[in-house]
């Protein structure tokens, strides 16, 4: 009779909750601030242990003794500042730790120093020492046309590979002291030829031609080749006119081969003995142009 008085009387009855729900709505209820673990309640940590203080002062040094030799993978884990754990590059780019952080490692590519972690990458292939010397390249004049009309044409010899660019070819008439100058481009493997012609040369000689170009010369001017300020070889005397040709007529309407005893040039502007270093042959004579073949016997 209760029951149906609260329902007749519109009123809502309270019902009791069990334990569950119950415990369950206060658990909702509270905050919670713990990722893991239990709900509202942080874990606890004791406080880092301090470190003690040097009694001298420590000074990092960057560089040190570089790293230990090349590991086997390319990813080694390098070490920030050096000393005697940081790691050199790796087996796979062939790179060697420095030995004291100022020398040079490596071959070409290499890292320069031990430097922060020891050198990062080595060269290729290389080990620890100096980087390789660089200097003017090894070209010399091989052959000297000058022949009959415009047939010109000068081949230059390479023998080790060299490059051409930062190259010149000079060429002092009259005796002059300032010169014409020409660009050289390109590159020559070693034991290659580059040939200069004249345009009606190239013309009528196209495969023995390496370039066609306005080339100026006759028999009694001087020229230069330089590379890089630096001069490499010299035809004839520069400062000197000889007249009509040099050696009584051997540098005009002919053509000079360089005699295979000589493997460089004329760094100097020296009296201009003909003889000592070409082989004189008759006008228009270019059965040879553009290959130097030192394997037989020297004429």
């Amino acid at each position: 009779m209760g029951v149906l008085c609260a329902c007749a009387c519109d009123q809502q009855l309270d019902l009791p909750q069990s334990p569950t729900k119950r415990a369950t709505s206060a658990a909702a209820d509270r905050p919670s601030n713990g990722i893991t673990g239990a709900a509202g309640v942080a874990p606890e940590s004791e406080p880092p242990e301090r470190l003690p203080l040097p009694t001298e002062p420590q000074l990092t040094s960057f560089g040190g003794e570089g790293g230990v030799a090349g590991a086997d993978d390319v990813g080694m884990e390098q070490k920030p500042n050096g000393g005697t754990s940081g790691a050199a590059g790796s087996r796979a780019t062939g790179g060697a730790a420095g030995t004291d952080g100022t020398k040079p490692v490596g071959g070409v590519g290499g890292a320069t120093t031990g430097g922060v972690g020891g050198a990062t990458t080595g060269g290729v292939g290389g080990e620890a020492g100096s980087a390789p010397e660089s200097g003017p390249p090894q070209l010399y004049f091989s052959e000297y046309v000058e022949g009959s009309g415009s047939f010109k044409a000068l081949e230059i010899y390479a023998p080790t590979a060299s490059s051409l660019e930062g190259c010149e070819l000079q060429t002092f008439s009259n005796g002059k002291l300032e010169p014409s100058r020409l660009a050289l481009h390109g590159s020559l493997s070693a034991g290659q030829t580059h040939v200069l012609c004249s345009s009606t040369l190239a013309t009528a000689q196209p495969n023995a031609c390496s370039r066609s170009t306005s080339l100026t010369f006759n028999g009694d001017d001087a020229l230069a080749l330089s590379c890089g300020g630096i001069t490499l070889d010299v035809f004839g005397e520069i400062g000197v006119d000889p007249g009509e040709s040099w050696a009584d007529g051997a540098t005009l309407d002919h053509t000079l081969r360089r005699r295979c005893s000589v493997t460089h040039g004329r760094a100097t502007s020296e009296p201009f003995d003909v003889d000592a270093e070409w082989v004189t042959f008759g006008t228009d004579t270019f059965a040879d142009l553009g290959h130097r073949d030192c394997t037989a016997p020297p004429p």
